[in-house]
């Protein structure tokens, strides 16, 4: 049994079944993350033609079919196109490390409004003002947060004492999922990460930001984002358990001078 759903969706992702046909992942506020057939979209006379593509928000009209994971698209417009992503290669490669990472997080036709419009918001950035390693690491804090996974940064995980940036040494765990004081690193079974005052100051202020641009105004040293890269990295893989292969291309690209 199947009924006409209509939705705003991002595009995740395009994979050619057919000279003519497509199955387009996308990432719905209502519905999660879902699959469409799209038959015959490639041919020159389909109403499909040029309606949809990587990184655009769509509004979308589908079969939905219940205990199936493809539906049937019916009709495809195009709400957002987000032209500067197809020049702007720096921008072009966060977005494919964006939307990757939304296709697998993003729960399977489960409402995450959430996440939707962080995605929705974080592609218009990227057209708008390209790429940066601080948006970057903005968007992952808050996809993090989303998710249920946000790093404690307020107070240590073993004694709960409040810590501050500017009092020293500071240590992270990954596998703990936040920050650890040093009279209690000695008691950690695990092997925290050392954490620089100013990194750790970068990251507050990376949490606290509601926007992206209270993270663009953030300005990190090259040893900072560095620094910052390598921790949310390790604390993404982990906790999602997800290969970062498209957040390493993309960041080699970012770093790749003008």
């Amino acid at each position: 049994m199947s009924r006409i759903l209509k939705t705003e969706a991002i595009a995740l992702r395009v994979i050619p079944v057919s000279n003519t046909s497509s199955v387009v992942s996308w990432l719905t506020p209502g519905w999660g993350r879902l699959s469409t057939m799209i038959k015959g979209g490639q041919r020159p006379k389909s109403r499909f033609l040029g309606q949809y593509d990587l990184f655009y928000t769509c509004e979308l009209l589908f079969y939905g079919r219940e205990h199936r994971e493809l539906h049937i698209a019916s009709e495809c417009s195009p709400l957002k196109m987000r032209q500067p992503l197809r020049s702007d290669w720096r921008a072009a490669a966060m977005a494919s490390y964006f939307s990757d990472l939304a296709a697998r997080v993003g729960p399977v036709h489960a409402a995450h409004t959430e996440t939707w419009h962080l995605l929705d918001g974080a592609l218009d950035d990227l057209a708008a003002r390209g790429a940066s390693a601080a948006h970057t690491f903005w968007f992952e804090m808050k996809l993090l947060e989303d998710m249920g996974f946000s790093p404690q940064l307020q107070n240590c995980l073993h004694c709960s004492r409040a810590m501050d940036p500017g009092e020293g040494a500071a240590w992270f765990s990954h596998e703990r999922g936040g920050v650890i004081c040093e009279n209690c690193r000695a008691s950690c079974k695990e092997t925290p990460a050392r954490l620089a005052p100013d990194v750790f100051a970068a990251l507050r202020g990376l949490q606290r930001a509601r926007h992206s641009g209270g993270a663009r105004a953030l300005r990190c040293t090259p040893r900072q984002a560095q620094d910052i890269e390598r921790l949310l990295g390790n604390f993404l893989a982990w906790h999602f358990e997800i290969p970062m292969t498209s957040r390493d291309i993309a960041f080699q690209i970012l770093r790749v001078a003008l």
